[in-house]
């Protein structure tokens, strides 16, 4: 866990102003109190992108919800494909190698 201060100590373009509008905008998603807030490794580096995006890159508000938005989908998705890709390697062979040919032949569509 990282405590506010240190946060902002690791970043040169965040600022207080900057945590506490992504926090409102759920951005950032802190455990404790404003006094006090601690942030996750991934809320971490979620706002090392957002003060990239905003500070070096120059993205508005609406854009860094918009792009945010996009990338939790793709952390999803990807996700989601690793315990698909998962539960297809518990399966018998012969239920594999009938995956493994359904989707050799959607590729040749």
């Amino acid at each position: 866990m990282t405590r506010l201060d240190e946060l902002l100590q690791m970043h040169h373009h965040l600022t207080l102003v900057h945590v506490e509008r992504w926090v409102q905008r759920g951005l950032l998603r802190p455990a404790g109190h404003e006094d006090g807030w601690t942030f996750e490794d991934v809320d971490v580096a979620r706002a090392r992108l957002l003060a990239e995006l905003s500070g070096d890159l120059g993205f508005d508000e609406e854009s860094l919800d918009t792009v945010i938005d996009l990338l939790d989908q793709v952390h999803t998705l990807r996700r989601q494909l690793h315990q698909i890709g998962l539960a297809i390697g518990c399966q018998p062979t012969e239920t594999r190698e009938a995956i493994a040919i359904a989707l050799k032949e959607l590729r040749q569509r």
